[in-house]
């Protein structure tokens, strides 16, 4: 393999450690809300703990990656995420909870941040369309977390003691490929940039920045909904056994994994704002479905079909980070990754409140109305062709 072939490669299992360590904490809300007999007011307290203190996280890696590189941040927040993951669910009380919680959330955001960085650096190295494989992988391992939650908790695995094996995954992988990530070397090579030491990056352009974060905001406030809300909306609004919870946010990830596996061939094809603008009408359709399901069979179908018609926007929301300041790109992506957190908080009080005055029958009614936003703001997505570079000038594994 090249050097660039095994980067390519290292990019994606830290994408895949990412998504089976927060997938299966996640899919562990109702256990955990359930033990410590938690309401949807503390749920909200909890959730916007972890993104508060993850878009810290994603801000110290922006600054740690300009000065030690995305690598190591990487490899640094991985190995945070993979250990304090497993801690929440041991928690005995809510104050604890909130300590631990947001002890992973600052991990969790740093991983997100940093990987997107290599990844996207990845992509530009190779020229042409790569981060809706990487995002493909993580989907692909939320599933098999998802899965591993809901046959632990079938079998009565005691809450916590199931984390530990993703826990030792994810360190051991993150220590074998650590060393095959971009070194700020390439990854200013494939930025394009030059004489990035000799003189100062200019200031980023604030506005186009937001403009892309508007609609990334409004998909990761509808994944909010989707991730952590989900299961406690075909629980307690529609009358599904526990059991169920971790499946909705299975079959969520499963068609978004499916929609994402040919993402990259679907950009190349048909351009970024098209496909974005595409699945934002199927996914107002499936937020209407879930909204009026009868039962929660059929809330299931459009929760699945809505993790389909999200599926693209995360990793077009960082290329076009990215390529809007090239000799920034790290930094421009730390900050459109700040709407991965406000969506989240955003939705974690909102619904919560809606929860709290009208019941958990209505909890989806919002994400509907924000849904509206992405195929309104498709265009922000469209973004300039890469330009080739040359992977044998990448530096040797050392």
């Amino acid at each position: 393999m090249t050097r660039l072939q095994l980067a390519r490669s290292a990019v994606f299992v830290a994408f895949a450690i990412q998504g089976l360590t927060f997938a299966s904490l996640i899919t562990r809300l109702e256990s955990i809300q359930s033990k410590l007999d938690l309401s949807a007011a503390d749920v909200f307290v909890v959730l916007g703990t972890t993104t508060a203190v993850g878009a810290v996280g994603s801000v110290v890696a922006g600054h740690l990656a300009t000065r030690i590189g995305s690598a190591t941040t990487l490899s640094l927040m991985l190995a945070g995420a993979s250990v304090t993951a497993v801690a929440p669910a041991f928690a005995p009380t809510m104050t604890i909870l909130l300590v631990l919680i947001g002890v992973y959330g600052f991990f969790l955001g740093g991983v997100d941040a940093s990987m997107n960085m290599q990844g996207t650096a990845t992509q530009d190295a190779y020229a042409r369309p790569l981060m809706n494989g990487f995002h493909a992988m993580w989907s692909a391992a939320a599933v098999a977390g998802a899965v591993y939650a809901t046959v632990t908790i079938a079998l009565g695995v005691p809450l916590g003691l199931d984390m530990i094996p993703i826990a030792i995954l994810g360190l051991v992988a993150n220590a074998g490929t650590f060393i095959l990530l971009l070194p700020p070397g390439a990854v200013d090579a494939a930025e394009h940039r030059t004489d990035t030491a000799q003189r100062p990056r200019p200031r980023l352009p604030w506005l186009p920045l937001l403009l892309v974060a508007v609609p990334t905001f409004a998909m990761w406030f509808i994944d909010s909904a989707a991730s952590a809300w989900g299961g406690i909306y075909v629980v307690d609004g529609l009358g599904a056994m526990a059991a169920v919870a971790p499946a909705i946010y299975a079959a969520y990830q499963l068609v978004l994994l499916a929609v994402r596996l040919p993402g990259d061939r679907l950009v190349a094809r048909f351009g970024a704002e098209r496909v974005i603008r595409t699945g934002g009408v199927v996914g107002v359709g499936a937020l209407v479905l879930i909204v009026v399901a009868p039962h929660w069979s059929v809330a299931a179908i459009g929760f699945a079909i809505l993790g389909g018609s999200l599926a693209m926007v995360p990793p077009q929301s960082f290329v076009a980070a990215a390529h809007i300041s090239p000799d920034n790109a790290e930094e421009a992506i730390a900050r459109v990754n700040l709407a991965n957190y406000a969506g989240y908080l955003a939705a974690a009080s909102l619904i919560a409140a809606v929860a709290e005055v009208f019941g958990e029958r209505s909890m989806f009614v919002i994400p509907l109305a924000v849904a509206v936003l992405i195929p309104v703001m498709a265009r922000r997505f469209a973004t300039r062709p890469a330009v080739a570079y040359e992977a044998e000038e990448l530096p040797p594994v050392s």
